[in-house]
């Protein structure tokens, strides 16, 4: 790295020692919320500020060049010195909204009418501020062509694009969610984005919003907000009123339509601890949702909860084969076949109103679904016969049940709905040897242990389409740096959009961290049951609800309680296939 660079380095370096001293923490924050919980955002005034100079005279292009990156360091964010660097053509049409890159570091910058710099550890984001992860060797090489206005070098071309330091995007950025819904309109359905901290989130969270659920995910996700809706300026807040002021076509606005948008702007704009109501205008009129002018509440729409607005809080597991209810130490045996007899069961999963279950027997070669509820006598129902070896099985908000066939030709996904069992191929989990598996109750997201010559990865596929109709994007592994060798152990969800994994540290030691489903950077003990344990745990038992507590069971079959000291009673050793519904 040239003396240039690392001075650059440096600088930059102390400005995020300033910044975390001031009180920001690592990237990235806690996904999304439930009702009535807030995700916490900085003001920028708490934010150690930086004015960075404007062109100097006489300077030389690769000076230039290297003080208009300095320049979109600037606290608060703005653009204004930056574009100072820019011919005023190139300042009419920059648009750096279009695409952020961050990156670890640069080697010395070459060249004179176009100067050429290779970023280090380069990643990308796009306009609505989704992780789209690292850029190729090619791709973090940057241009930026100069020329002479004025009798000053200043830059006539350079990339669509804000590019900042990962230190500075760590310490200015925070990790937040855009809702939208699923295919059947049942369930929100979130979408990991990074956005600014400080006075402007909720015009973020509202740009970010109006660009839709972003590409590929057709099936997957929908929005009711019509195309071509734009914002008015930006979103003011004031006494917790948020107005939302678009204009565009309003045709289409009827009243479930302008419902179903309330449900996105509320959940979206409730991360902002600023905003407690909302009032959505379009085109200078005052929108009616349900009878009131525009102005509703950000608890709207909870029923459409990605946690399940219904989600049984109980603790269910497996004992001598029967299915009881865990409180406590209390245990007491369900209703239904399952709780009945014993139907020689070795893992179970609850549905999230936790009325059904879906059980293995028969030494894994067996899917069987049936009631929890006391005074059904119905009898289990086979979903699947004649498997090699199922894994634990997973269920989603609409009943579908998600099962994982280890065959010798490697693992086969299917899903079970009242009309019958179907296969699903995903590339890159398909025929893979997986471990470990799961669903998200949304039912958007597929994500999997594989083991590989390398060590285990985490992988993940987005779900398109209802019912047993479903497609699957090919895998993409999570970049959660498990390092060479590693051994996933199982793995569950943390919230909608983060996955805790347990792996082995070395004896009597295991480790739990937290994944984000998006492959940004991850972060160490920043939520619920992260960190060291000095036991060998078998198992996580969590649920995507924050109040519910993290628990893993040891080799030993004892409950442990992860990341917490309530005190709370734990279930007795023995038990197993403990877990939440869902």
């Amino acid at each position: 790295m040239s003396a240039t660079a690392t001075a650059v380095r440096r600088v930059l370096a102390s400005l995020a020692g300033c910044l975390l001293l001031a009180g920001c923490v690592s990237l990235p924050d806690e996904g999304p919320v439930r009702t009535g919980e807030h995700v916490g955002a900085r003001d920028e005034g708490n934010l150690f500020p930086y004015d960075p100079r404007p062109p100097q005279e006489g300077e030389q292009p690769i000076e230039i060049v290297r003080h208009f990156l300095d320049a979109m360091h600037a606290t608060p964010t703005s653009s204004v010195v930056a574009r100072q660097f820019l011919t005023v053509k190139a300042q009419a049409q920059w648009r750096p909204d279009r695409q952020m890159i961050t990156y670890a570091d640069f080697e010395a910058p070459v060249g004179t009418d176009r100067v050429r710099i290779q970023f280090n550890d380069a990643n990308s984001l796009d306009a609505a501020g989704r992780w789209s992860g690292a850029l190729g060797e090619e791709e973090s090489e940057l241009s930026f062509e100069l020329t002479r206005e004025d009798g000053e070098w200043r830059i006539s071309g350079l990339p669509d694009a804000t590019i900042v330091s990962e230190e500075f995007f760590a310490a200015r950025y925070q990790q937040l969610a855009l809702y939208f819904f699923d295919p059947t309109v049942q369930v929100l359905v979130p979408e990991p984005v990074f956005v600014p901290r400080g006075g402007q989130l909720a015009t973020a969270l509202v740009r970010g919003l109006l660009r839709g659920p972003g590409s590929g995910l057709d099936g997957v996700s929908q929005t009711f907000i019509p195309a071509g809706m734009n914002l008015d300026l930006s979103v003011p807040v004031e006494d917790g009123l948020a107005t939302v002021s678009l204009r565009g076509d309003a045709v289409a606005l009827d009243a479930e339509r302008v419902r179903r948008m309330a449900v996105q702007f509320a959940w979206t704009l409730r991360q902002d601890p600023s905003v407690r109501q909302v009032q959505l205008v379009v085109n200078d009129t005052p929108v009616t949702v349900e009878d009131t002018a525009g102005i509703f509440d950000v608890d709207t729409g909870a029923e459409f909860d990605p946690a399940g607005p219904d989600a049984s809080p109980d603790l269910l597991g497996l004992r001598d084969g029967r299915l009881v209810s865990v409180v406590g130490a209390t245990e007491t045996a369900t209703g239904g076949p399952f709780g009945r007899t014993s139907l020689g069961l070795r893992s179970v999963a609850v549905n999230l109103a936790g009325n059904r279950a879906a059980g293995v027997a028969g030494g894994g070669t067996t899917l069987l679904e049936g009631s929890v509820r006391r005074g059904d006598g119905a009898g289990a129902r086979t979903l699947l016969a004649g498997a090699t070896d199922l894994l634990p099985p997973a269920w989603d908000h609409a009943d579908r049940v998600w099962s994982v066939d280890r065959t010798a030709d490697g693992a086969v996904l299917r899903v079970s709905t009242e009309g019958g069992t179907a296969r699903v191929d995903v590339d890159g989990i398909t025929g893979e040897q997986v471990t470990a598996f799961l669903v998200s109750l949304d039912g958007s997201r597929l994500v999997a242990a594989v083991r590989t010559p390398g060590g285990d990865e985490i992988r993940i596929s987005r779900l398109a389409g209802a019912g047993a109709t479903v497609r699957a994007t090919g895998a993409q592994r999570l970049p959660v740096g498990l390092g060479e060798g590693t051994s996933i152990t199982d793995i569950a969800w943390q919230s909608p959009t983060r996955v805790l994994v347990l792996q082995d540290v070395a004896e009597g030691l295991s480790q739990v961290s937290s994944v984000p489903v998006d492959g940004s950077p991850t972060t160490s003990g920043a939520g619920r049951g992260e960190g060291v344990v000095r036991h060998d745990l078998v198992q996580l038992v969590a649920s995507v609800a924050p109040e519910a507590p993290v628990l893993a069971v040891d080799s030993n079959g004892t409950v442990h309680e992860l990341g917490g000291d309530r005190g709370m009673p734990l279930p007795d050793e023995g038990l197993a296939s403990l877990g939440f519904g869902g």
